[in-house]
């Protein structure tokens, strides 16, 4: 499978492409910093307990970097050397998956308590990228390595999923499509009579993952573990439909289409997409997956250059990696970011624009999502290239970050996000009925009410609009509530907001309420899951006495 990748010429024109000189500038400063550290096993003792990704990324950086380089320069004896030492080092680690990814009630208390059959989002990644580099290598490679890699995979991935079940076969999110996804390949490589033996079971875990979608393809997760889930649901549904000889083709369902477009919808700007839930507010172009997906979809698919803000960190996983370099083709390149669009459908959660010089996103849905944020009627809006009314994202992935402690992390509370609050409280973390985001085309109006996320019986209403202008934005709240209580409007931003002539404007952006309140403005310094610290401002105006109905405009005229 794959064999095009096996193909001297195709290494030769990615060795030669003016197009992809920047991809390997950035492989090659990838590959020196990452390999400034050998790359070497890691043992039960120095890895259990630890809540740090630094670990598996450093290794995930020195595979697929010294990978893509030896296949690129396949005379460099650095480069393949390197390689060897990375497969090495992963092949006698003591786990693929890192403990600190989960609490450490689920992996035991003692190194001797793990459990070697444990697959999760990275050991099945892992296992995935060793096969994949073992077909790809396997002229080159010592045949002492072919049969480790080869024992391995069966020891650490097949024999243990033939012999258990796992909670993520049956989950709704991105685990299944990576875990099942991860395995299929394997079984597909290393042993495709087990994969159809097997085939029914792993179609059921497609099938959950697919589920987990609406009819438009929106992903609630954020478009960043759309990338990850539906990435590795791709590289699994291209594998299989090359074995299978087009027997077997996911990609005629017309949802997984609308799933393939996420990602385009979600473009605010140049550099700017959209980051609800545990996204990276940083989040860059993903720009493997759509070259892939525009090989199968044709001119459906917007597949951008690679110069758009390229981060080879957005492909740490090597299967992302691989695809990012044998998809692409100039000649298979849109236009860039359109402009002048809305996505919206009904019985969306999700409402996306693009007006003039401004893009826009906002959201309904409820509050028990999968990486769920406190924010049923949030908006992002984005201007000059940044986010102007921000979405931070993702918080670090530690203390307690997805358990009950969640909601004490700022970054997925209410309080992260652009949204009414009363008496000082918020929406509540409970999952109830899905808000609906409306829109009147011809009045350009979006609109929902968002009451039933703040689960409060003196919470009637919340009907939350927005009206679009060529050079504004009018947010309109009106409330119904059967008890006084002190209606606080807050408002985050990544840039400093400055007061000019008693109106607040953050990056050339006003913000004019109609009766013209003061509002505080408060610095707060925050981390992002990806991005180190940095600075978030709360914007908040408090309401007179008894107002029922709030309304801002944010005026984009410099």
């Amino acid at each position: 499978m794959l064999d095009f990748a096996c193909d001297k010429a195709l290494w030769k024109r990615v060795r030669e492409s003016d197009e992809l000189a920047q991809h390997r500038r950035e492989l090659k400063a990838l590959y020196d910093e990452a390999f400034k550290t050998e790359p070497r096993a890691h043992s039960a003792q120095e890895i259990l307990g630890k809540d740090d990704n630094g670990l598996w990324r450093l290794q995930f950086d020195h595979l697929q970097s010294s990978a893509l380089l030896a296949l690129i320069y396949p005379d460099n004896e650095e480069y393949y050397n390197s390689l060897l030492k990375a497969v090495w080092a992963y092949l006698d680690d003591y786990t693929w998956a890192p403990l600190g990814h989960y609490s450490m009630q689920y992996y035991g208390k003692t190194p001797e308590d793990f459990d070697f059959g444990l697959i999760d989002i990275f050991a099945s990644s892992v296992a995935l990228s060793l096969a994949e580099i073992k077909n790809l290598f396997k002229d080159r490679f010592p045949r002492l390595l072919i049969d480790r890699i080869t024992y391995e995979l069966r020891r650490r991935t097949i024999e243990p999923y033939l012999t258990r079940e796992y909670f993520w076969e049956k989950h709704d999110n991105n685990w299944t499509a990576v875990c099942a996804g991860g395995v299929g390949g394997v079984l597909m490589y290393e042993a495709p009579e087990l994969f159809f033996a097997n085939q029914e079971r792993l179609h059921k875990s497609m099938e959950c993952y697919l589920a987990s979608y609406k009819d438009d393809g929106m992903c609630v997760e954020s478009v960043g573990y759309w990338a990850f889930g539906f990435g590795f649901f791709c590289s699994y549904a291209m594998l299989e439909r090359e074995l299978t000889g087009g027997a077997v083709d996911w990609f005629k369902r017309p949802k997984v289409k609308e799933i393939a477009k996420f990602l385009q919808k979600t473009f605010l700007q140049r550099d700017v997409l959209v980051t609800f839930s545990d996204s990276n507010v940083m989040q860059k172009y993903f720009f493997g997956l759509p070259h892939m997906l525009r090989s199968v979809y044709g001119d459906e698919i917007e597949a951008l250059p690679p110069d758009l803000g390229l981060v080879v960190e957005d492909n740490t996983h090597f299967n992302f990696a691989l695809r990012a370099i044998i998809y692409y083709s100039k000649d298979n390149l849109s236009d860039g970011v359109k402009s002048d669009v809305t996505y919206a459908t009904e019985g969306s959660s999700y409402f996306f624009k693009r007006k003039g010089d401004y893009g826009f996103a906002t959201k309904g849905g409820n509050n028990g999502e999968s990486h769920n944020h406190i924010d049923v009627g949030t908006f992002i809006l984005a201007r000059k290239n940044k986010q102007v009314i921000a979405d931070v994202g993702a918080g670090p992935y530690v203390d307690g970050y997805h358990t009950e402690k969640r909601y004490t992390h700022f970054n997925p509370s209410a309080y992260a996000h652009s949204m009414p609050f009363f008496d000082g409280e918020g929406e509540d973390s409970i999952r109830r009925e899905d808000v609906v985001v409306h829109y009147d085309e011809a009045s350009e109006r979006a609109y929902m009410d968002i009451a039933i996320a703040y689960g409060k019986d003196f919470v009637k209403s919340v009907e939350r609009s927005f009206d679009f202008a060529e050079h504004a934005i009018t947010l309109t709240d009106k409330f119904a509530l059967t008890e006084q209580k002190t209606i606080t409007e807050r408002f985050i931003a990544i840039s400093e907001p400055k007061m000019v002539d008693g109106v607040l404007v953050i990056d050339g952006t006003h913000l004019i309420t109609e009766d013209k309140i003061t509002p505080s403005v408060t610095e707060k310094t925050i981390k992002g899951h990806i991005k180190g610290e940095y600075s978030v401002y709360i914007i908040e105006y408090e309401l007179p006495k008894g107002a029922s109905e709030f309304k801002i405009t944010f005026d984009m005229r410099d």
